[in-house]
């Protein structure tokens, strides 16, 4: 628009030289006639004098335009954006002013909106650092509780490897306490067998003692009567002992009275001698018979209190064959329920020995979910860092452009915007 003013304005210039050099060609040949020299000398004078007049006319109507427009800039550029320039004063310029008074409106309205977008871009920041403040807290304790479920599931899996080598390790005492059961039940059998036998054996020596029992018995009534017996000899030898005496003394009273009588006494006097002599041989006998059967008693005495004492041991015995014969029965009871109980714990054993399969797979299970749980909790570790880091960004960017905006609204303050 300018542009095309300053040639329109040339032209005009250009066209008032033109007419005024052809008026002074016309006028200098009309006084200097037939004077063509001189009359264009003047021509090019009257050109060259009016365009320098005509230009120094331009020259200040366009420092004065140029002044007057520099004034209304200044008044402008010191911050007045309300100013309009009135276009009557520049009329030449009128489309210039025009112009410009749309630019700044332009440039007053961008300021007016950008002056109610930094207010709300503003409080848009401070809620968005706050929301990123929040939210970066937020994702802290995230992050902190992801990185304690991720060592937890580390250790959960840690667990649950150690679980499935101590399931493995008691399902190796499983199998040896199912083999070591199935020998006790074995043993059991073989015990209950040989308890049977010693039952056997026990009621045998029951009544084996028994006998023995009533053969002392016999034996002991025996002897008894073998010592009353040879009480009942021993009054005999003693009758014979004195009748021995009694036939002694006969025997020395007929050989002294043999010997009163003389040759005729001889014949008797050999007789009481025989007699004396048996009789001696009576007592010495019955002596030794006395010595025998004090023996014979002694031994008697011995007999019965041997048999005595075996009859108490036979009577211990068969009181300690019952007692062993008691203790076989509840022997035999307590191995019927042992045996019961060994079946019972075998067949715990062999559900725990079917059971630790199971066991032993839900706990790999467990820990390769474990496993998984913790690599998918590093994964979300790792993106909440990412992301924490983003929010961080964010909250920078945020501040940054809070800061951008406060100190472009401190600078665009100065323009008064309001007409």
């Amino acid at each position: 628009m300018l542009k095309d003013q300053v040639l329109k304005f040339f032209r005009l210039v250009f066209i008032l030289s033109v007419i005024i050099g052809i008026g002074a060609f016309l006028l200098s040949n009309f006084v200097f006639k037939n004077n063509t020299v001189v009359s264009l000398i003047i021509f090019l004078f009257a050109s060259v004098g009016s365009s320098i007049i005509t230009e120094l006319a331009i020259r200040i109507k366009l420092k004065k335009l140029v002044n007057s427009f520099s004034h209304e800039l200044e008044i402008i550029k010191n911050g007045d954006i309300s100013h309009i320039i009135e276009s009557h004063s520049f009329e030449n310029l009128k489309g210039v002013a025009t112009s410009v008074n749309s630019v700044f409106t332009d440039i007053r309205l961008l300021i007016e909106s950008f002056f109610s977008l930094s207010t709300s871009i503003i409080a848009a920041s401070g809620r968005v650092s706050k929301t990123a403040q929040e939210a970066a807290a937020a994702m802290e304790e995230i992050a902190k509780t992801v990185d304690e479920i991720a060592k937890g599931a580390s250790d959960q899996a840690a667990d649950a490897q150690q679980g499935v080598s101590m399931v493995e390790k008691l399902s190796e005492q499983i199998t040896f306490v199912y083999e070591s059961y199935t020998g006790i039940i074995n043993e059991t059998n073989k015990i209950n067998e040989l308890n049977s036998i010693g039952l056997d054996a026990v009621s045998t020596l029951r009544d084996k003692s028994s006998l023995n029992f009533e053969s002392s018995q016999k034996i002991f009534s025996v002897i008894e009567k073998l010592t009353t017996t040879t009480q009942d000899i021993g009054l005999f030898v003693e009758s014979i002992e004195n009748i021995a005496e009694q036939t002694n003394l006969l025997a020395l009273n007929a050989a002294i009275e043999a010997a009163r009588a003389g040759d005729a006494g001889m014949g008797f006097a050999v007789v009481a001698e025989e007699v004396r002599k048996l009789a001696d041989q009576s007592r010495k006998s019955t002596e030794e018979i006395i010595g025998l059967m004090q023996n014979i008693k002694e031994e008697s005495q011995l007999a019965l209190k041997a048999m005595d004492i075996m009859k108490k041991i036979s009577q211990e015995q068969n009181s300690a064959v019952n007692m062993t014969d008691n203790a076989f029965t509840n022997i035999a009871g307590a191995i019927t329920g042992i045996v019961q109980k060994i079946n019972e714990v075998n067949n715990s054993v062999t559900r725990m020995q079917t059971d630790k399969d199971q066991v032993i797979n839900a706990i790999e299970n467990i820990s390769s979910v474990s496993e998984e749980t913790a690599a998918s909790s590093q994964q979300v570790a790792a993106t909440t860092e990412h992301q924490l880091k983003a929010i961080e960004d964010m909250k920078d960017a945020s501040n940054s452009m809070e800061k951008l905006v406060q100190e472009l609204d401190v600078h665009l303050k100065k323009y008064k915007v309001k007409i």
